[in-house]
């Protein structure tokens, strides 16, 4: 299901309390009982169809999220196809530059990770600090940066340059920590994130 936005839940929160409020008004400013009973059921019709205005916006909401996740889900699965098999991946738009094309998947699916962390933003479930917290983590890496001057221009430009104000925030965290992160030092070589020999939990390595 959808998550309700915001915005919207506001709306309904502020819509039901000031219906509310005018009904019980009518009650003490009108004297006439049959006037008063009249008064509220227009609006008790209001409220109603206040009622059913919110539904249908829900529902088309709720449907929007649907199409849209079935289309990411599609573009994940057609993705993967491509980061097992060359030939496919070369009915794709070639790299900026060439690479490896190991290389190429890597960057590939550091996408799909930005893809995520943004449907998570822009839906709330992740809020700026938590982002800037990941992001700091991701960009200590070799092909987190890589990813990000690989097609974060792309990011920056379809975002920023956009209608969305969310989205344009998001792509301006992301910039901020990359420039942060290099700053502060080289990445770490993906041929130093892992070792064969014991793990940072046995104790003998501590």
């Amino acid at each position: 299901m959808a998550m309700i936005p915001r915005r919207a839940r506001v709306f309904v929160i502020l819509a039901l309390t000031l219906l509310s409020a005018l009904l019980v008004l009518v009650f003490r400013l009108i004297d006439n009982r049959a006037q008063a009973f009249s008064a509220a059921s227009v609006l008790i019709s209001g409220i109603a169809l206040t009622g059913v205005v919110v539904s249908l916006t829900f529902q088309a909401l709720q449907t929007k999220a649907a199409r849209d996740e079935r289309d990411r889900s599609t573009h994940r699965q057609m993705i993967y196809l491509t980061m097992g098999d060359r030939a496919l991946a070369e009915c794709l738009e070639p790299p900026n530059t060439p690479m490896p094309f190991e290389r190429y998947r890597q960057i590939i699916f550091a996408n799909l990770i930005m893809g995520r962390w943004y449907a998570a933003h822009q839906l709330g479930d992740v809020d700026d600090s938590t982002l800037r917290y990941t992001l700091k983590r991701h960009f200590r890496g070799e092909i987190g940066r890589a990813h990000w001057e690989y097609g974060g221009h792309d990011w920056l430009r379809g975002a920023i340059g956009g209608q969305q104000r969310k989205a344009a925030a998001f792509a301006d965290i992301v910039e901020e920590c990359y420039k942060a992160a290099v700053d502060a030092g080289p990445a770490v070589p993906t041929a130093d994130y892992f070792t064969d020999e014991g793990t940072d939990l046995d104790p003998q390595n501590s």
